[in-house]
Order: C-alpha cells, then sequence, then structure tokens
C-alpha cells in the first residue's frame, strides 16, 4: 500500500502518506498547513490510537506559513503518543554555522519547539543541512518498513539565497499573504480564464519562474514504495526539480523519470510549473493542494501545461482537494478538446485521498 492524503489545508499543504500493511501501516507528514489546519491534523491524528501516533517522518519544506503554521500549533500542544522517527527542517542553524538570529518568528519558532520537544531533527543527514550537493548521486533515505526518499532540492545556493532573505523577512514579519507577495497580482486570470478554457493556449504561455527564497528552499524528494513513485515538490523552483529529475533518470540510465503521481510545487502556481519540468517526467496522475484563496492557485497555465504536457499514454488525472470557485471549470473534462480527467473530493467535503 502506498496511499497519499492530501488533507484540507485552505491555500497550503498538508499531506499525510501511508506505506506498508494496511493494517498496521507507517506513515510520513509532509507540513501543516496554515494554523487553521492544526484542528484538522489533530483531529486525524486522534482517530488513531495512542499507541499507532507514530510517523516515521515530520517534512517541513520551508518557512512560508502555508505551510509551517498549521505544525507550530500541532507541536505548542501536540496529541498524546505523537511521535516522529526523523524531522527534516532547515532552520537558521543550518544556514549559519551557528550564528544566532534574535527574530522569534515561525522559523525559530519550529526550531525551539524542536529542541523543547527534544525531537530528532534532521538526524538522517548527520544533523545538517537537508540538501542536494552539486554533483555526485542525489542523497536516497530508506525509511522503516522500506520506503526510500531521494532528495531533489534544495541545492546549496537555495540555501545561501534563503540566510540572505531570512532575518530581512523574519524580523519584518513579513507574510506570504501580504501585499506585495510575487503570486499576488489582481487580475492575471482575466484574459486565459473562463468556462471554457483553451488547454493549448494555456500551455503555450510564457513561463516566468519563481524568484522566492524561502520557495527556493523547500524540501522536495521523490518517495517509493512497493514500485510506485510519486514526487512531493513543495514550493520548489521549476528548473531545480528539472535539473535534479533529469540527474536521477540518468543515474538509472533512462531519458525520463518515470513516476506515478507529481505533487504540483506551489498548489500549481505557474511560476512553478514549467513545460520543461512535466517533460522530464513519465506521469499520469498530478495532484493539486489548494482551496485557491488569497492567490487563485491551481493557475489555469499551470493545469494547461500539465495537461498538455504531462499526458503519456492517455489522459492525465487531476486530483484536487477542494471544489473552489478557481478550479470547478475543470470539471467537466467535455468542455475541453484536449482530454483529461478531473478527480474532486464529494460533494460537501474537502480533502482527497490517492491511492498509488
Amino acid at each position: 500500500m502506498f496511499r497519499v492524503e492530501m488533507l484540507p489545508a485552505a491555500r497550503g499543504d498538508c499531506l499525510w502518506i501511508e506505506y506498508g500493511d494496511p493494517a498496521a501501516p507507517r506513515r510520513v507528514l509532509i507540513d501543516g498547513g496554515i494554523g487553521a489546519t492544526a484542528g484538522v491534523l489533530r483531529a486525524r491524528i486522534e482517530r488513531l490510537p495512542v499507541s499507532a501516533r507514530r510517523f516515521e517522518l515530520l517534512v517541513v519544506t520551508h518557512i512560508d506559513l502555508d505551510h509551517i503554521a498549521g505544525i507550530l500549533q500541532l507541536l505548542e500542544s501536540p496529541p498524546r503518543g505523537l511521535s516522529f522517527g526523523d524531522v527534516w527542517f532547515n532552520g537558521w542553524r543550518h544556514l549559519s554555522q551557528g550564528q544566532t538570529v534574535l527574530s522569534a518568528r515561525q522559523g525559530e519558532a519550529l526550531t525551539q519547539l524542536l529542541l523543547d520537544l527534544e525531537l530528532p531533527w534532521n538526524r538522517e543527514f548527520g544533523g545538517k543541512a537537508v540538501m542536494v550537493p552539486p554533483d555526485g548521486r542525489l542523497p536516497e533515505k530508506t525509511l522503516p518498513g522500506g520506503m526510500t526518499l531521494t532528495l531533489l532540492s534544495p541545492t546549496p545556493e537555495r540555501l545561501r539565497r534563503l540566510k540572505r532573505a531570512w532575518k530581512k523577512e523574519v524580523e519584518a514579519e513579513k507574510r506570504p499573504d501580504q501585499p506585495g507577495h510575487p503570486e499576488q497580482v489582481p487580475g492575471r486570470l482575466s484574459v486565459l480564464g473562463g468556462p471554457r478554457p483553451d488547454l493549448d493556449a494555456l500551455a503555450k504561455s510564457p513561463f516566468t519562474p519563481d524568484d522566492s527564497a524561502a520557495n527556493g528552499s523547500s524540501i522536495a524528494f521523490v518517495a517509493a514504495y512497493g514500485g510506485r513513485r510519486c514526487v512531493f515538490a513543495g514550493d520548489a523552483f521549476a528548473d531545480d526539480l528539472r535539473l535534479a529529475v533529469g540527474r536521477l533518470a540518468r543515474e538509472e540510465g533512462a531519458a525520463r523519470l518515470e513516476v506515478d503521481a507529481l505533487k504540483l510545487a506551489h498548489h500549481g502556481g505557474r511560476k512553478n510549473t514549467s513545460a520543461g519540468l512535466l517533460s522530464a517526467l513519465v506521469c499520469g496522475n498530478y495532484l493539486f493542494s489548494t482551496n485557491g484563496s488569497v492567490y487563485g492557485h491551481p493557475d489555469h497555465e499551470s493545469v494547461g501545461r500539465v495537461v498538455v504536457h504531462g499526458r503519456d499514454g492517455g489522459p492525465p488525472r487531476l486530483f484536487f482537494n477542494y471544489r473552489s470557485d478557481q478550479n470547478r471549470v475543470w470539471a467537466d473534462a467535455r468542455l475541453s478538446r484536449t482530454r483529461y480527467e478531473p478527480v474532486f473530493p464529494d460533494e460537501g467535503r474537502d480533502g482527497v485521498t490517492v491511492e498509488l
């Protein structure tokens, strides 16, 4: 069994992975969404017996609040029995070789919680930064039960850039939903949106890459178990992912990397989903985690690129963990000349589970 559950995390990510024996699965948690997601996550954990509330790994991909805030609230008062085999998170100490930062914002708050709770932290990397070396083989780690994770991002350069931005962004209390965030471009969907989108035209739209220091520092990896693989992209840069995917494919002696699913970077943001990345993969299932609030994700351009460039042997399947005003336009594939298969939660419910 290899199952991915995209919990309803509003505009963020909260991904619950189960693998192994269905009667006694092992678990991985990626991010915790916004602060309000903590209640959803806590309820999901508390559905488990206390003795089963163990995760082999917690990954906090980066410091943006739509990924980290829910984890902060959860760990401030953890459910009884909650434990982690390891926590992957790049804090200030991994950027600055032990220097201190005076701010106590979200990155530093998580640092303090990890220390107070005495949780294992980047243990698989010897306590050092989780990052991809500039050359050689990509780091591969095996979790208890046999799931392997192959790291795709971040690179040392992305962490150096995050270091330069950390104090400025954190001490200024900058939040991703404040004016000036690079994804906040009012009206940008007015031309390409509409009830019958032209997917081919969307796929040909110009690609402008993300340049956010926080997004570029995202921990991203390929998870493999039982012959199935999924890319968990965080908010990583499309070109970083493309280059790493190419490295991994070459290590395997292949021209393109075969995976069963891709969890889209940055909730399907147009600056993180490129034709080059999609063409580097052989993939049929695409996962979008967002309710479309604040930034209007997934961007129509990204969906167009996925449908046109992500086709391998049949129409791609698009999984959405919400029915939103932004993505309802994709609900009826019959309106499009280019074929795809949409998968939405049942009416009145949020969150979706993908069986790989």
